[in-house]
């Protein structure tokens, strides 16, 4: 299956808008807990996506070398080893860094929660960007496999997989003319990791995976078979209160509102409503309308 290329440029010129494919997870636990897990999944992660590979690696201050072993190393020891109590991060950018290609980004918080109201919420984030490319050469069943294997390790609350329009902030609205009126099932997100999701879940996808506490909040596994036993919607369960939930063989982006490949959305995207994220500000202003009426595509 070939998809759209979705391509958004500012006012300036630059590419500030392009389709990708994205597998994140958001995780509400310390950086201490989870670093070793996450670097299993990034190691992981860029092992199975060859011969697509990582060429700079973002030190932190603002520089970025090239990655090699040696400098690999000093990232994923400065993960590992950070003082209890202390964050980590890491940050691996393809050949030409921007919107359109590869992408790691790991935002490790300790504590979870954070001791300021106004950041109560955050929790770590992992997110692993690929280009659309990637989808169409391997197929979207080698995706469901990679996406699993990675996620096996990681206790996170929620995550997803889906063919994306990753979009930096600032032009979220410009981007989203691309495919409001053309690709219902397109999901609109950042062009990296973003903290402020939470426990909620970031919308309806292609795989879903819920833990602990939306699964707990939408009645667990039994719950959720009762309410989704359609066809179109498969439910895997997976240790540790988690479960997968796929939506048909492959991302779907709609092409017509009405698109029957879409139902099963509109099904979880009711079963789910009480635990969706709802944006709540924007640069400190209230968020615009439209962008809020895409994430609720689906409910209305």
């Amino acid at each position: 299956m070939r998809y759209p290329r979705l391509r958004y440029h500012n006012e300036r010129g630059w590419l500030s808008a392009s389709d990708a494919l994205l597998i994140c997870f958001y995780i509400p636990h310390p950086n201490e807990r989870i670093a070793p897990a996450v670097i299993r999944a990034v190691e992981c992660f860029r092992e199975r996506i060859r011969p697509y590979q990582f060429v700079w690696n973002d030190t932190g201050d603002g520089q970025a070398e090239p990655l090699d072993d040696a400098s690999w190393e000093r990232t994923r020891r400065k993960t590992l080893d950070a003082e209890p109590g202390g964050s980590g991060s890491l940050r691996l950018e393809g050949k030409d860094p921007g919107v359109d290609d590869l992408l790691v980004d790991y935002r490790g918080l300790s504590p979870v929660p954070l001791p300021w109201p106004e950041r109560k919420e955050d929790v770590c984030v992992l997110y692993l960007r690929l280009p659309t490319e990637f989808l169409e050469e391997r197929g979207a069943e080698h995706v469901h496999a990679l996406a699993l294997e990675l996620a096996v390790e990681l206790p996170f609350a929620s995550g997803y997989v889906d063919f994306i329009l990753c979009s930096s902030l600032l032009h979220e609205v410009g981007a989203l003319e691309l495919i409001r009126s053309r690709y219902p099932g397109v999901h609109l997100t950042s062009s990296g990791a973003t903290m402020y999701v939470g426990t909620r879940v970031e919308g309806v996808h292609w795989m879903n995976f819920l833990g602990q506490p939306v699964l707990g909040e939408l009645g667990g596994m039994s719950g959720l078979r009762e309410r989704l036993a359609l066809p179109g919607i498969t439910l895997q369960e997976m240790s540790g209160e988690r479960v997968l939930i796929t939506l048909g063989e492959r991302p779907e982006v709609g092409e017509v509102e009405a698109d029957p490949r879409l139902a099963p959305y509109r099904v979880l995207a009711r079963v789910l409503e009480p635990c969706l994220y709802r944006r709540k500000s924007m640069f400190g202003r209230p968020v615009p309308e439209e962008l809020l009426r895409w994430d609720r595509r689906f409910l209305e």
